[in-house]
């Protein structure tokens, strides 16, 4: 049986990529999908940011995961945790067209 692979290129090293161009159409994207939730874009924008430095700056005491949601739920409140499966769908189902 052939073995399979994923590769993900997030920083364009495997093929080009315009950083801005993917930023702006991601949080374009997740803020679109999020604002029925009541999520105004830029403090979600901010907030997605904030958690992704606390993955940078994870020790290794923690799985990013937790890192990302502690720090992301800390400026949203108790919310976020309803708006888990909102977020996992937007992930599950991200697409360009």
């Amino acid at each position: 049986m052939a073995k399979r692979a994923v590769f993900f290129d997030l920083d364009g090293t495997l093929l080009p990529m315009d950083q801005d161009v993917f930023t702006k159409r991601y949080f374009s994207l997740l803020a679109k999908k999020l604002a029925p939730r009541g999520y105004e874009a830029e403090p979600l924008i901010d907030g997605i940011w904030k958690g992704t430095a606390a993955m940078v700056k994870n020790d290794g005491s923690r799985s990013n995961e937790e890192a990302f949601w502690t720090t992301f739920r800390a400026i949203f409140g108790g919310r976020v945790d309803g708006d888990y499966p909102v977020f996992e769908e937007f992930y599950a189902r991200i697409s360009t067209p």
